[in-house]
């Protein structure tokens, strides 16, 4: 915001009024609560300001408004009418709780309303800021419903004008979805963040918002103006994506000037609407991308709005974001022309605020601030803080900046409270709303010492994502540590951090010496290069925007690292299954040009050997086409070749893929003609291949298929068949049987039937449960014994069809679990784009720990079995009709299917499905001119997660062995102690959204474990 603006948008707040009751109109001073009766509190009949518009509601102990809901759109509360500044920012907050029921809760203005989902429980702050529309000058706020049953509670509401506070690089300001990289500027315009229809490029808008999205109809626009100072666009390409459609067309225009406009896209349908600068346009300065509807009547939604180009020159690298903060009192003469964020010089953070004298005469101010800090999850102290500036003596006419150097924190909650003032200037107060990410969190790790120089050393565990520009760390220590089992796999990272650019970094690890000479050899050392991605589009609330870590590629070469900025190295340690217990030592040595330094590595190995077969249950997608297409293979022996390497990587990860060989399956070929009608089943290719899997790879399952079971999911299905034959027809079911039979007996005899599954259908809905049923009873009754699972919870009409339950964990219900437990039934579980934050789930853009604890829950709730639906979902043919995606280049995984129109890029969420990726040398398909790559694929960090938490499960489950088959030797005492030792801990996950962010009562726990398996089995 310019200066001018600025001006008058603090003259304007110090004299706004609002309505207050009917007619009443009261001045507010700039970051006054603009919120009419935010307390509930006024009035006689029922809270001064508010009425029930729809529904039915109660003012409950004259402080809380109640709406009860029957299901119904819409039933709310509301405010009287509120003056609103066209154009300008305003953060809403309210407290809300739901105390029955369940269904979606809406809150804020009705040009900018946000949709909520909140459980039954404790009181939760709701919160977004927002962006008036140009034209509008008034409107009501609204809590309330939508078609929604129970009770909902509403307490304190907050009304204030805010201002953005964007992240400045050098002389580049950037706010939230905005990046550099590699010279290209990229805008990532969606909407579930803080500041909802807000962006620092958004020039006008008269649309309408809704949460996440544009509302357009009649006349309305969005406009959006690109510009970096000092760097012209050399080219350009922008989408518009249509969430909603009901009638007429998403038109897109571009201009150079914002005067002269033309068409370059246009939709009339769900989907994404894409289109390049036009050429005699570029060179540009500025571009301008303006949506709007036509036609008669329209009415659509749009969801998305990018825009990515090439600068020229030599543009920052430069990841962008906004704060939104709000404004107290007045400077008599002195603007506050503008606030930003900025890279401080510990690797921290600043406050940045420049002042500018309006005056004829010099002015000095003085100032200062008070930094608080609230801690999420009991992580760390609270923190307060005061922080100081020097005086400011600002010329006549001029601009002078005050720098507030932040404190590092945990993950959580703050604010900084800047205090201006000055004699005969008055006081102006500015309080900016912090909040640090746990991906930002900078109080773990430790400098290693002894190296000194330019390049720090420090090192931290591995469950832990590390940002790359993150300040370093305050403790010191000589070596860095870890400690595992036998037959077991640990890491941790050793990060380096030049002050100047590192040319051609290199590590190479060393031998691990132990006890009575014994060695672990640097060639079980693996040194992996962690890589950074860029996330544009933050999967939930959990997430951020930024440069987040996942693949794993080898270092086999060296590498140049940037000034300022870490670069994590994962050391991987394979310990023999017959390693002698104790404690090992060794180096990592770390070279560069001019440079060189050695890390102390210390290994402690406990006496318990984890076993080669897991008793936890693993069952992930795999397509092995996608990894042929991706690599360049067509010929047999280099399929099998690289199918190996794959599959060697599943086991060393203790994950078994949904099917063992695919290249080897069981072949069916049915005889309708035959008398009876019979299937005639082949199973020599696969016998081998079985065998091979099983003794080499050690996994635990596979998926069985059945031909003429039809299928599908919730969206769509397939009606049971075989060739021309419909499941109502003798000759299916005679040919069914035959083949289902075969099978049955053919497994049984060779040891596998129990660890087969049937999954044939895919997260049915109501309306699929007899469909369903049928199907797993005309398996019931042909193969009684052959295992069907579901991907779904239990209820009355699946009753005794389900073998295997799987549902999504949020769906898990440990009551409902345990009776069909005393059924018989075993229960998997699995987590996929859903759930999201606050849950455990599989995303890159959260913490380390979420994999992890998900098998800490697994175990805490008797879930045998952990599924997710792929792990080399790489690209998405919707998304990516055309060339397929790289997943280095772009976390984020795609829709795909689904009637989802193709070109439409539509978020799963970042990572999704995807768990390792193929070299670097196949990122994209017919890379190296087309020449097959057969090289093993590249791990990513979460992958690494899961084989810990794997890990984790399988040392309880041998405590638990243990404990069992020595409880009568034992004394009661020692058998209640290693026996607490089986309940997971409050501090490591107290329930599905209650979990740790720090691995410390992980790792804790676990040595406890160790160390009563040691003791046990002396």
């Amino acid at each position: 915001m310019n200066t001018h603006l600025l001006r008058l948008f603090l003259a304007a707040v110090l004299t706004w009024t609002v309505g207050v009751g009917k007619g009443a109109a009261a001045p507010a001073e700039a970051g006054a609560n603009l919120a009419p009766n935010p307390e509930f509190t006024a009035g006689q009949a029922g809270p001064a300001g508010w009425s029930v518009a729809r529904g039915k509601g109660r003012w409950v102990d004259r402080s809380i408004l109640e709406i009860q809901g029957s299901g119904h759109e819409g039933e709310v509360w509301q405010s009287t009418p509120l003056k609103f500044e066209p154009g300008r920012l305003y953060r809403f907050e309210t407290r809300a709780r739901r105390v029955s029921g369940a269904g979606g809760i809406i809150a804020g203005p009705e040009f900018a309303n946000r949709d909520y989902t909140l459980s039954p429980g404790d009181w939760q702050t709701l919160a977004h800021v927002f962006r008036v529309p140009d034209g509008v000058t008034s409107g009501i706020l609204r809590l309330g419903i939508w078609e929604s049953t129970g009770a909902v509670q509403f307490d304190s509401v907050k009304l204030v004008p805010v201002l953005p506070v964007d992240l400045a690089t050098g002389a580049i300001h950037l706010g939230e979805g905005e990046s550099i990289v590699d010279g290209r500027y990229a805008f990532a315009g969606e909407f579930s963040h803080e500041g909802a229809n807000h962006h620092r490029p958004l020039a006008s808008a008269t649309a309408w918002f809704n949460s996440d999205r544009w509302i357009f109809a009649g006349q309305s626009q969005v406009t959006y103006h690109f510009e970096i100072p000092g760097h012209a666009f050399r080219d350009g390409t922008l989408s518009v994506n249509v969430s909603h459609h009901v009638k007429g067309a998403c038109q897109v225009e571009v201009s150079g000037d914002g005067n002269d406009w033309r068409t370059v896209a246009s939709r009339n349908q769900v989907g994404t609407a894409s289109a390049k600068v036009p050429a005699d346009l570029l060179p540009a300065r500025a571009v301008w991308v303006r949506v709007r509807p036509t036609g008669t009547e329209p009415y659509f939604q749009v969801n998305g709005v990018d825009f990515e180009a090439g600068l020229d020159g030599h543009p920052t690298v430069a990841i962008g974001e906004t704060q939104y903060a709000e404004l107290n009192g007045h400077l008599q003469g002195v603007d506050i022309r503008a606030i930003s964020l900025t890279t401080a010089g510990n690797g921290g953070r600043a406050v940045v605020v420049a002042l500018e004298n309006r005056g004829d005469a010099p002015v000095t101010v003085l100032n200062a601030a008070d930094q608080r800090f609230t801690p999420s999850r009991k992580q760390g102290s609270r923190l307060a803080v005061s922080l100081y500036a020097k005086p400011a003596a600002i010329p006549a006419h001029a601009t002078r900046s005050l720098s507030f150097d932040l404190v590092p924190t945990p993950a959580g909650r703050g604010s900084v409270s800047i205090r201006i003032q000055g004699e005969h200037l008055g006081l102006a107060g500015i309080e900016l709303p912090l909040a640090a990410s746990d991906f930002q969190r900078a109080d773990y790790g430790a400098l290693v010492s002894g190296i000194s120089g330019a390049t720090a050393v420090w090192w931290c565990d591995a469950t832990y994502k590390i940002p790359r520009e993150r300040a370093l760390p305050l403790a010191v220590s000589a070596a860095a540590e870890l400690s595992a089992a036998r037959n077991d796999h640990e890491a941790v990272q050793v990060v380096v951090r030049p002050a100047g650019p590192l040319k051609n970094f290199d590590a190479t690890a060393g031998d691990l010496s132990g006890p009575s000479g014994a060695t672990i050899p640097a060639s079980r050392i693996q040194v992996l290069r962690e890589r950074y991605h860029l996330v544009q589009h933050p999967t939930d609330a959990t997430g951020v925007r930024g440069w987040w870590p996942d693949a794993l590629p080898p270092l086999s070469r060296p590498i140049d690292v940037e000034a300022g900025t870490n670069q994590p190295l994962w050391i991987l340690i394979d310990v023999p299954k017959d390693a002698t217990p104790g404690d090992y030592a060794g180096t990592l040595a770390l070279k560069a040009d001019g440079w060189a330094a050695e890390v102390p590595i210390r290994l402690h190995v406990w006496n318990v050997t984890l076993p080669e077969r897991n008793h936890l249950t693993t069952a992930f997608g795999f397509s092995p086409g996608e990894v042929f297409r991706y690599h360049n293979v067509t010929s047999e022996a280099d399929k099998r070749k690289l199918l190996d390497l794959y599959y060697r990587n599943f086991a060393a990860h203790r994950i078994s893929p949904y099917d063992p060989t695919p290249l080897d399956p069981f072949r069916v070929t049915f005889h309708a003609d035959a008398n009876p009608p019979r299937a005639e089943v082949d199973f020599k290719a696969f016998d081998a291949a079985m065998e091979h899997a099983l003794a080499t790879y050690h996994f635990t399952n596979f998926q069985l298929p059945i031909h003429g079971m039809g299928g599908g999911t919730f969206a769509s299905r397939d009606e049971p068949r075989i060739g021309r034959y419909g499941e109502k027809t003798p000759q299916y079911e005679a040919m069914f049987a035959s083949q289902v039979k075969q099978i049955a007996g053919h497994l049984r005899s060779k040891g596998w039937l129990d660890i087969a599954f049937v999954y044939w259908f895919d997260e049915p809905e109501p309306k699929d449960y007899a469909f369903v049923r049928a199907g797993m009873d005309r398996i019931k009754r042909f193969a009684p014994d052959i295992p069907r699972m579901l991907t779904e919870e239990p209820g009355p009409k699946l009753a005794g069809a389900v073998d295997i339950w799987c549902p999504i964990t949020p769906n898990y219900n440990h009551e409902a679990a345990e009776a069909r437990r005393a059924h018989g039934e075993r229960f998997w579980w699995y987590v996929c784009t859903g759930p999201k934050a606050p849950y455990c789930t599989l995303f890159i853009d959260h913490p380390a720990t979420e994999l992890r604890v998900w098998l800490w829950q697994t175990w805490q709730r008797k879930v045998v079995g952990n599924l997710v639906w792929a792990s080399n979902w790489w690209t998405s043919s919707t998304a990516f009709p055309g060339a397929p995606q790289n997943p280095y280049d772009d976390p984020m995984s795609y829709t795909d299917g689904y009637g989802i129109p193709r070109g439409t890029k539509a978020f799963w969420g970042n990572g999704d499905g995807r768990f390792f990726y193929p070299p670097e040398s196949a990122a994209v398909p017919g890379r190296n001119g087309g020449k097959p790559v057969i090289e093993p694929p590249v791990s990513s960090l979460r992958w690494e997660m899961l084989r810990e938490g794997v890990e984790d499960y399988e040392m309880l489950y041998q405590l638990r062995d243990l404990i069992a088959k020595k409880r009568a030797s034992l004394d009661s005492a020692t058998v209640k102690r290693v026996e607490s030792l089986l309940e997971v801990p409050a501090e490591i996950t107290r329930d599905m959204t209650t979990f740790t962010t720090d691995p410390a009562p992980i790792y804790a726990r676990r040595a406890e474990v160790a160390r009563a398996i040691e003791e046990l089995s002396r």
